[in-house]
């Protein structure tokens, strides 16, 4: 019987995700189809899966913390995180995981981009920057957290302390964090479908992650940017390859990465 796997999320639909998955399965072999599904109440979209036995799901912005609270059981590093962006069935139970935190750093190391000792400062502080903040506080010498609400940013940098790395909140509007940077990741919906820019790139003399990724090719942000850099479609394809090795259990498939970002800008 063919496995069913969703993307639920709000939007969807310029996601490049059922591009990648379709790709993924012809070259493994697996008979499975993706679907994405645009979501407005996320618990409802989890009663749902449970009733069609999909085989697992990714969860794309809003609802990464909320499906957090849904699943049957969490891993530690998705609970940790709180967000969960990968949900796999076994038997009866609904798993969370989250691959955006291994793809980030699958993606960082494709581009040659090295972590260690940066000082980073991430802007936003949703579900996905609180992957990001988290997969880099083991590596980092110091993380700012930049968000239009504070108490979030202070909230997220409270965790990273917490993982044992300095880290400093500030608002969107900061400039002199973002001057100092060694990495940037900005991980906002700013870009998604305008040419809006959530700050001028030409502050930024380290590297520049961008997690958005504009249906039409690289966001504005990066466009302007001339230094070194990774797009949102580079995370997308690790954090996919990630939630591939998690729903099939076949491990280290990153040889996928090539004709997944080809299947992904065609």
């Amino acid at each position: 019987m063919r496995a069913l796997y969703l993307l639920l999320g709000d939007p969807v639909a310029h996601s490049r995700s059922p591009a990648i998955h379709a790709r993924a399965f012809q070259l493994l072999g697996v008979d499975a189809v993706y679907a994405p599904c645009r979501v407005t109440d996320p618990a409802r979209a989890v009663e749902a899966a449970r009733v069609l036995g999909v085989a697992g799901f990714n969860v794309t912005v809003p609802h990464k913390e909320a499906i957090a609270r849904l699943v049957d059981t969490i891993h530690p590093t998705a609970a940790r995180i709180g967000a969960v962006n990968c949900v796999k069935r076994e038997v009866d139970s609904l798993v969370g995981h989250n691959t955006d935190a291994p793809g980030l750093l699958r993606a960082l190391k494709a581009r040659g981009i090295d972590p260690a000792g940066t000082r980073v400062v991430i802007v936003g502080a949703g579900g996905s920057a609180r992957a990001a903040a988290w997969a880099l506080a083991p590596h980092a010498a110091q993380i700012t957290i930049l968000n239009r609400t504070e108490s979030k940013a202070r909230a997220l940098a409270s965790l990273v302390r917490a993982a044992g790395c300095a880290a400093e909140a500030g608002s969107l509007e900061a400039t002199a964090p973002l001057r100092e940077a060694t990495l940037v990741v900005q991980c906002t919906s700013i870009g998604l479908n305008t040419n809006e820019l959530p700050f001028d790139p030409a502050i930024v003399k380290g590297a520049l992650v961008d997690l958005v990724y504009a249906p039409g090719g690289p966001t504005e942000l990066l466009r302007r940017f001339s230094g070194p850099k990774v797009d949102g479609i580079d995370v997308l394809v690790h954090q996919a390859i990630a939630s591939l090795e998690i729903w099939l259990g076949r491990p280290q498939l990153d040889e996928l990465a090539v004709p997944l970002r080809e299947a992904a800008l065609a």
